[in-house]
């Protein structure tokens, strides 16, 4: 029995755009993590998988939950308005309202 490989895009565009989100740089994040940045931007690309440990250190040095990065979900736990509509959403609608948020937040001049 053959096992699907599992699409690692949404959890490598979700890691960019948490890194994107405090403007740091690839380099930036690999010097933090100890790792190279050849194997971080695998990881953005959804070229390579994420063990435990990588997990656990990216979401330490991009200041989000696992959750984000494995699921598009915020965690409950947080007391973010926007959590009750976001955890209703499946991951690929959670993704869609993040590329509309963006857009509004750029209509009003912020980057």
């Amino acid at each position: 029995m053959k096992i699907k490989e599992y699409n690692y895009d949404p959890i490598g565009k979700r890691i960019r755009q948490a890194r994107l989100n405090l403007r740091y740089t690839q380099s930036y994040v690999a010097e933090q993590m100890g790792l190279a940045s050849k194997h971080i931007s695998q990881l953005e690309r959804g070229a390579s998988g994420i063990s435990i440990s990588t997990l656990m250190s990216i979401c330490k040095v991009l200041q989000v939950d696992a959750d984000y990065i494995l699921f598009g979900k915020i965690t409950e736990g947080n007391n973010n308005p926007f959590n009750s509509l976001l955890k209703k959403l499946t991951p690929e609608q959670t993704m869609y309202a993040e590329e509309l948020l963006k857009v509004y937040v750029s209509s009003c001049g912020h980057k």
